[in-house]
């Protein structure tokens, strides 16, 4: 087991946290279902597609997956070397999932292929998600610099 000092303090709680609510999320979205696309402007006639359909539970049953597998990275990346990794690589990928938000946003941003103010709240989670990342590889970093 790895020297607690040796950890960048918060990592583990911070994890867990965004885990869980990544799952919560994600549960929230799979039982609403389907139809809750209608709030971003999603016309019925491609809700009614089988097709958007599969998409829609695979998508929202892959993001559960990803908040349990930041459950796990929190509780089993040990050292301050991997834990600086780790954040730095969940920052990067939140940043990008922003942008990828944003560019289909109902924003002058985005090309508004989905419609409602509603579609910046995604921009902004992901916003979110990369300064809890960006400062848990910063406090990372910082650490082992004095050392």
């Amino acid at each position: 087991m790895a020297d607690k000092s040796s950890e960048i303090r918060g990592f583990r709680t911070t994890f867990t946290i965004i885990g869980v609510l990544y799952i919560a999320m994600a549960s929230s979205m799979l039982l609403r279902g389907v139809g809750v696309l209608r709030d971003f402007g999603v016309p019925e006639s491609a809700i009614a597609e089988p097709v958007l359909q599969d998409f829609f539970f695979f998508f929202y049953q892959c993001m559960a997956a990803m908040g349990a597998l930041k459950v796990l990275f929190g509780h089993v990346t040990r050292t301050r070397a991997t834990q600086t990794v780790v954040a730095s690589v969940f920052c990067v990928l939140s940043l990008l999932i922003a942008v990828r938000d944003l560019s289909t946003s109902d924003s002058r941003f985005g090309n508004h292929l989905y419609h409602g103010d509603k579609t910046l709240v995604f921009v902004g989670i992901g916003l979110a998600l990369a300064c809890a990342f960006g400062w848990l590889a910063a406090c990372g970093l910082q650490k082992r610099r004095q050392t």
